[in-house]
Parts: structure tokens; sequence; C-alpha cells
């Protein structure tokens, strides 16, 4: 594989005492996108699941929200989950834990008040994250399919991607996307199609 990739089963473990490692129940397939909100890509990733009657969870970081506001209450309008991936999308050291609860909680501020889920950077969940998730309320959640769509750089690779996706998707994945690239749209309309035989937890 080339871009789609599966967390290797002890990194799956590992994660499994300090949250859930996806959203997606059994038999369901969750969509999730990383990074946002992007002016230019999330409305693409928008059309594409309004086309097929799907939602998503979108983990947004803080500094972006601010810059981008109109979006992210689009989000919410349109039926999808926001979800807090810190405000600055920085890489913390394991024992900041000052710097990670601010960075969590000014994210936080900025979203809507249902948003309830916890991504890290990188799925990196340093001490310092996971205690300012829960002083926060929020449940920490990873994936169990990464795209790595943002290793895309051409439409050849885009629907390699979107195929490599397909091949390893099963029910109850939850798939890590990012819709801060413009190789989002061509993927998903790839992929889309392909999960319409699955019960997706995304799907009105």
């Amino acid at each position: 594989m080339l871009f789609a990739t599966r967390p290797a089963w002890v990194m799956q473990a590992m994660r499994r005492p300090f949250g859930r490692v996806g959203l997606g129940g059994r038999g369901e397939v969750h969509l999730t996108f990383d990074d946002g909100p992007d002016p230019a890509n999330t409305p693409v990733v928008l059309e594409r699941l309004r086309a097929v009657g799907m939602r998503g969870t979108f983990f947004l970081i803080g500094e972006r929200v601010s810059l981008a506001r109109d979006i992210a209450l689009q989000l919410a309008r349109e039926g999808h989950e926001t979800g807090n991936h810190t405000f600055t999308h920085r890489r913390l050291g394991w024992a900041n834990v000052c710097g990670a609860f601010d960075e969590v909680a000014r994210c936080q501020e900025l979203l809507p008040a249902e948003s309830r889920w916890f991504r890290p950077p990188y799925g990196r969940l340093t001490p310092g994250l996971w205690l300012a998730a829960r002083r926060l309320g929020l449940r920490v959640v990873t994936w169990t399919l990464d795209s790595n769509d943002w290793k895309c750089r051409s439409a050849e690779d885009a629907a390699v991607c979107a195929a490599e996706v397909l091949d390893l998707v099963r029910p109850g994945d939850t798939i890590l996307f990012h819709d801060t690239h413009p190789w989002i749209g061509p993927i998903l309309d790839i992929v889309l199609p392909g999960l319409i035989g699955i019960k997706a937890l995304a799907r009105r």
C-alpha cells in the first residue's frame, strides 16, 4: 500500500485505556476529517457528503476556526459533528501539561457547545492532552484506517489512495481524511460511492 494504512495492533491496544480507537459501531463506517476548516477545501468535502446524504465528524484547529467561522457554523447547520484538534496543532512535549490544557481549552471555546470529541495532533496523546480532555469533558478518539490522503500530489495519487481505502475498509472502521488539500474532492468522488453498500453512521 502506498497510502492507506491501519495502526499497528500494539498501538491500538495501547490507546484503548485512554479513549476510543474509532467512532464507528458494529456495521458502521465513520468518516472523519482533520485540520480544518479550510476555506478552499472544506466546502468541497461538504458538497460531496451532501450529494450522497452522508455526514462526518470534523476535527477542527482553533486558530483556523477563528479565521473561517462561517464554515465552522455551516458544519453544524448541515448536521456534521465537530471535534477538538487543539488550537494550533503543534507538537507538545510529554511533560507539557499547562501548554496542553491551553491548547485544548482555547480550541474548545470556539466550537459548538455540543462538541464532545477530542483527537490529538498526529494521534500523539500526551499525558497533558489526555488530562486536558478529561477535565473539559471530552472523549478522546483516534481512527482505525488512515487514508494518508495528505501525501497525494496528483490525480493519479488520489485514485490510488481512494482504491486502497476501499480495499482495506470494513464495517466498524473510522477513516481518517484531511479537508485541507486539493485532492480530497477526487478521493471522495471514488470513496463515497464505494461506501454506499456499507451501513454508514453518516447516512441520513
